[in-house]
Order: structure tokens, then sequence, then C-alpha cells
């Protein structure tokens, strides 16, 4: 039998003192692109202390809000990082519970007002004298955008593509909430990943487009009788079971809309996309994909297995069956918790998106 162990470092912002154990009740971490931050959840089960001084309680304690953290989880003798980002809140009673985002977390310390200069339009279309000028925010694209919030902080990141995204307008709001309006009204995600450079070396940066990175995509199978721990509980639909209607709407560049378009089950649950800059036609079409992607015949909700293969979101999970082979299927994964304790061991949470084999 696999022995789980894990390993917690934690770099204080002030003075660099790195410190290391791995001795915790349990680890909680969930990550998924619909939930823009990444969180992790860390119980430690007494008082920690390290030269005479308390880790993260007391006056003056050695760690605190804002201190970098890094997680390893793995079976012996491997380790894996399955989680780095900053202290967000250290819990006072006992036991200690440390409560962690992903990168994000440097996102929401600053507030941005964009544009810093905006145009004036004194005249109507038609040249009329306006008697109370309107000032608008000129375009701008989203690497340009990017560019301003982050240009200041060591924050690398890539975008799928360099969208004109309009007249676009915060007035003292942090980066991270420019990111979530990416998401509402154009359907741009944002997510930290990790980036392997020609060395190996790992860094991570902050990722602007779809929902799945497809460049980094891993896969692996999942067997049923073998690895799937609620493999009697998963739940197995019918496509004419699954009633959903898709209402689908278009943003411009000049920051209107589109009518919308809906597609699906008249009874069914509503979903809202948003796509940027589409024809009717083609907006047609991401609405009926969008349909064809959540309406199937499969595996539906979330698969718990062991904690190895590490799937992240954006991986598929081929989940196959020696009794039932007819219900084969590789599926994206759209949101993945991992949960370590002493009890329960290393397991994984997949929740199951899209099929797409």
């Amino acid at each position: 039998m696999f022995q789980c162990q894990s390993k917690i470092i934690i770099t204080a912002q002030d003075t660099n003192r790195k410190i290391e154990f791995n001795f915790v009740h349990s680890i909680e971490i969930e990550s998924s692109y619909e939930n823009l931050t990444d969180t992790c959840k860390i119980v430690i089960p007494k008082k920690l202390t390290f030269e005479g001084k308390d880790l993260f309680n007391g006056k003056n304690p050695i760690f605190q809000r804002g201190d970098s953290i890094e997680v390893q989880i793995g079976y012996v003798p491997n380790l894996t990082t399955v989680f780095t980002g900053y202290i967000k809140n250290v819990g006072s009673n006992t036991p200690t519970v440390l409560e962690c985002e992903d990168e994000m977390y440097l996102l929401k310390q600053w507030t941005i007002n964009y544009p810093s200069k905006v145009g004036l339009i004194e005249r109507s279309k038609k040249g009329k004298l306006l008697k109370h000028p309107k000032v608008i925010p000129f375009n701008v694209k989203l690497d340009e955008l990017l560019d301003y919030c982050l240009s200041d902080h060591d924050i690398e990141y890539d975008i799928i593509d360099n969208i004109d995204l309009g007249q676009f307008r915060m007035v003292n709001a942090t980066p991270a909430a420019a990111l979530d309006k990416l998401k509402s009204e154009y359907g741009l995600y944002s997510y930290f990943k990790n980036k392997t450079d020609a060395s190996g070396k790992i860094t991570r940066i902050l990722h602007v487009g779809f929902a799945n990175d497809a460049s980094e995509t891993f896969e692996a199978e999942f067997k049923m009788e073998q690895v799937v721990i609620n493999s009697d509980t998963l739940e197995w639909q019918r496509a004419e079971d699954v009633r959903i209607q898709c209402v689908a709407i278009s943003m411009f560049p000049d920051n209107t809309k589109s009518e919308p378009i809906v597609f699906g089950d008249p009874d069914g649950n509503q979903i809202t996309i948003h796509k940027y800059n589409m024809t009717p036609d083609a907006l047609k079409f991401a609405a009926q994909q969008w349909i064809k992607e959540n309406k199937y015949t499969g595996y539906r909700g979330e698969v718990e297995t062991f904690g190895e293969p590490i799937m992240r979101h954006g991986d598929r999970a081929k989940i196959t069956s020696t009794k039932l082979p007819e219900r084969d299927g590789t599926f994206l994964i759209k949101k993945v918790k991992r949960v370590y304790s002493v009890d329960a061991g290393n397991h994984q949470i997949l929740t199951l998106g899209a099929k797409v084999g």
C-alpha cells in the first residue's frame, strides 16, 4: 500500500525566512478556471513553534498574511507541488487553519482606474453641440489592458489573442476585478498556470483566454473497477433526459451587445454564454456547439479517485469500465478538488465537463 506524505514550505515576505514542515491534519485545495482564484485550506493540529517563537500565532508570529506558501503532496518517495500562493488568513483558534489563495491574491492588493485619460464627445453624430459633453474611454486591446494593469508588478502573462475590447472602463477596481469583467462580458477566462522553460524551470504565469488551454492538456485513464472510489454512485445520464437552453450574446468593440440567440430546450435550465464580435450565424453555431458539448449520453458530476496521476482543470479524464465498456468516454475536467488528511489519505475529486470522446 502506498504511503502518503506532504510538505509545506512557507517564506516570510519581510525577512525571506523559509521554514518547511511535513505534519498537518488536512489539506484541501480547489482549482477551477470558473472561479478565477485557486484556494487552499491547511489545518495544523497543534501550536507550532520554531526557536522559541510561534509560527502563526502570538504577538509576533514568524509567518502571517501575505507570506508565500508552497504545498507538496505525493506518495513515498515522490512529492509534487500541487499549490503555490499566499497566506490570506491565519485562524486564531486551535487547530490553526491557514486559508490561502494562489497568485491571484496579488492581483487583489491594488486598485486601478482605466483609462487614466478619456476622450470627450462635444457634438452629436449630426454635428449638434451637446449641452452635456460625453466622457468616453478610448478603445483598448487585451494586451494593452493587461500591460497597464500589471506592468508595475513582476507578473508574466500570455493571451489567447490580442482581442479588441472596445471601450473598457474600470474605476477603483482591482486587476482581479478587471479579469472577472473579462469573463462575464467577453467570455475570457483567467487563471494562473505552470510554464516550463527549456532548462526545465517552472514559473507561474497568468493565462487569459479560453476555458481550456489545449496546448497544456494532459489525458489519463481511470478504470472504474480499480481506481474510481465512487464508481457505484457516479451519475450516468442520457442525452434525451438533459433539459438545457443556451442564451448566446456577442459583445462588440463599441461595448454594445447583440440580440440574444436562444437555442435548446424551451423548458430547460438556461445558461448564458458570452462571445466576442460574432456574426449572428457564428453566434448561433457557438450556441449549438455548447448544447452539443453539454447534452450528451455519458457520465456526469464528480469522479473521486486517488491522488495520482495528478490532474488539473483543462485535462481530460478517460473513464473506462470492464463491466460496462459501452459507457466508456473521455471528458474535460473543469474543476479539481484535492483532499489530503491523516485519516483519508490522498484523494482528488474531478468535476467532469464536456464529453470529448
